[in-house]
């Protein structure tokens, strides 16, 4: 079946919604993409109509079918994620970016033989899971843990602020963090040695283990 990039993306969004929050809303979309509720309507009435997507008081949820397509995208996107930082040593915020790109083009012979070289990994470099190959990470949000020592399982949200900071501040999955104190608004955090202060805005975006 061929889509086109537009509607690839929304795919992809619905099943990475479903793969965080348990659901996607349509508002969810409109905050996502920053377009109008007319263009997402238009979208979401097509891939209804392809038997892609199913939708119940503005819940949204895909089909056998659109779990495929969207299950293709994901490992496309997280496998060309992983060549980018793994092999070509591209920062994983460039990396991000591309493989939004990327993810679109590889034939799946081709995407084969990029999984064999990079190990078969179970994660792109965030964290996230590859389609396949395991489940979500379970973990809490630094924010909600006790005071105490964690690894870091994934980083919840691949935006551009987020991986900046979680670079700066040496946060990554399989990193040692300790929560040394937490108020309500502020955290302090201990990585490689280093003590440093983080909002909740970011403690919201860090799973660890528990």
């Amino acid at each position: 079946m061929e889509l086109s990039e537009a509607l690839e993306n929304y795919i992809k969004e619905i099943y990475e919604l479903e793969e965080v929050k348990g659901q996607a809303k349509v508002t969810d979309l409109i905050l996502a993409f920053q377009v109008s509720p007319g263009t997402i309507s238009k979208a979401l009435d097509r891939l209804e109509s392809l038997g892609l997507i199913t939708r119940s008081n503005r819940k949204l949820k895909l089909t056998d079918d659109g779990r495929k397509i969207a299950e293709r995208l994901i490992r496309s996107h997280r496998l060309s994620e992983r060549l980018l930082t793994d092999v070509i040593g591209v920062d994983w915020i460039r990396a991000h970016e591309i493989a939004h790109r990327l993810e679109h083009i590889w034939p799946d012979d081709v995407l084969d033989k990029i999984d064999a070289i990079l190990g078969f990994p179970s994660t792109c470099p965030h964290g996230h899971p590859i389609p396949g190959r395991m489940k979500i990470p379970t973990g809490k949000l630094l924010s909600e843990v006790n005071e105490g020592e964690y690894k870091v399982v994934m980083i919840v949200k691949e935006e551009e602020w987020i991986l900046r900071n979680m670079e700066m501040l040496g946060i990554k999955p399989g990193e040692t963090i300790k929560l040394l104190k937490k108020d309500e608004d502020k955290f302090i955090v201990q990585i490689n040695g280093k003590i440093n202060e983080i909002t909740k805005t970011l403690a919201d975006q860090v799973v660890v283990n528990v």
